[in-house]
């Protein structure tokens, strides 16, 4: 098969699309199959690194509407000679691609892994948070300023050949709210990376988040909540990764002076970013909703404890020891504080290391090729 995959981050940058990319290309190009990567790069990316796979790289140039034009140009002229192009986003990468495939006459499949207008648009216009399930009972995403975005969507979701999630759960929501047809849609789950437990040593009194700063991940919450358990002076919490709202999450923590127990560290590549936390306390993801979030089967993997929002879509979700409520900062500063506690760390840790989940990339892999085979098969 020749497949071509268009995403809208790529790394270096950080995100679930920028990560699974060239893991599920370059498992493509190892079974004996033809693909190539389609992605929007800023100019700051530096020099590309290598891959055994042909990328292709569109560069942002500030201005929405001149890159999606020419992300569908790279689009329409990469297509030629494939067999199914299958995007990781659907909206910045998604529109253009979904055209340039219904020109070229050649199926293509959407994964389905976050969500636009939710997290992007109403999120990040600093509207009341809520959850995603919130935002679509309440019909949030039918307001006028989001209609067309939805409209869009919807028209890319149920022109696409087949579509992908990563969660029953949001697959069942988008089927309600979308209109998709159950015979078209599937769940793929993300894969939990093998990786030896025994390099972990003793769990220092770091807490850690890895990831993308942005208002889904609710993290000026976190940082208020550490500030309010009010711990003692070698507990700390550090911050990996980038994006929009560093610099106001700096700022907080300043504001709160908590500078000395807060600190923020530049992304990391996968492999450096898991060494880095191997060791620390645990990982605290409280995010207003996190649908599948790779954060914490990376955690499993290394055996690293997890605390995760309540609001999650995970598989294992009713295996977790313990959760947190994203709304209230109460009970993130209670369960900081028990993680805190050794005894109560001791009896968490060994709950979430028991947690057993087994899907490699090459169920992955597996799974995807049986539905583009079929896909392509009845084109």
């Amino acid at each position: 098969m020749r497949i071509l995959i268009a995403t809208g981050i790529f790394e270096p940058e950080t995100g679930g699309p920028a990560t699974y990319a060239p893991l599920l290309a370059a498992k493509l190009v190892e079974a004996g199959h033809r693909a190539k990567v389609l992605t929007y790069v800023s100019k700051t990316n530096g020099e590309p690194a290598s891959y055994p796979f042909k990328v292709v790289r569109v560069v942002r140039t500030g201005n929405k509407i001149k890159d999606r034009i020419d992300y569908f140009r790279a689009a329409y002229r990469e297509l030629r000679g494939y067999d199914l192009v299958y995007t990781l986003d659907w909206f910045a990468a998604g529109l253009p691609v979904a055209l340039a495939a219904r020109l070229r006459r050649v199926p293509y499949v959407v994964r389905v892994g976050g969500d636009y207008l939710w997290e992007q648009r109403y999120l990040e216009s600093n509207e009341p948070p809520l959850t995603l399930k919130e935002f679509y009972e309440r019909g949030l995403h039918r307001r006028l300023e989001y209609r067309l975005a939805y409209v869009l969507i919807r028209s890319v979701l149920r022109g696409a050949a087949h579509v992908i999630f990563n969660s029953d759960k949001q697959r069942e929501l988008y089927e309600r709210h979308y209109g998709l047809k159950k015979e078209r849609v599937s769940t793929i789950y993300n894969p939990v990376l093998r990786a030896g437990r025994t390099g972990r040593g003793s769990p220092s009194k770091e807490f850690v988040f890895w990831g993308r700063f942005i208002a889904m991940k609710n993290l000026a919450k976190l940082i208020r909540a550490f500030g309010d358990a009010d711990l003692s002076d070698d507990f700390t919490l550090t911050l990996i990764g980038d994006g929009p709202r560093l610099f106001e999450l700096e700022d907080l923590t300043y504001e709160l002076g908590l500078e000395k127990c807060v600190s923020f560290v530049p992304t990391m590549s996968r492999t450096d970013v898991l060494e880095r936390v191997q060791n620390s306390r645990a990982t605290i993801l409280p995010s207003w909703t996190d649908i599948s979030p790779n954060q914490v089967y990376e955690a499993i993997a290394i055996g690293l404890p997890a605390l995760v929002t309540k609001e999650n879509y995970l598989s294992i979700a009713d295996r977790l020891p313990a959760t947190v409520d994203p709304h209230s900062l109460e009970d993130i500063a209670e369960k900081i504080k028990m993680l805190a506690d050794d005894a109560k760390y001791e009896m968490f840790a060994k709950k979430f290391s028991a947690i057993s989940f087994a899907h490699s990339w090459e169920d992955v892999l597996r799974e995807h090729v049986a539905v583009f085979k079929r896909i392509i098969q009845s084109a």
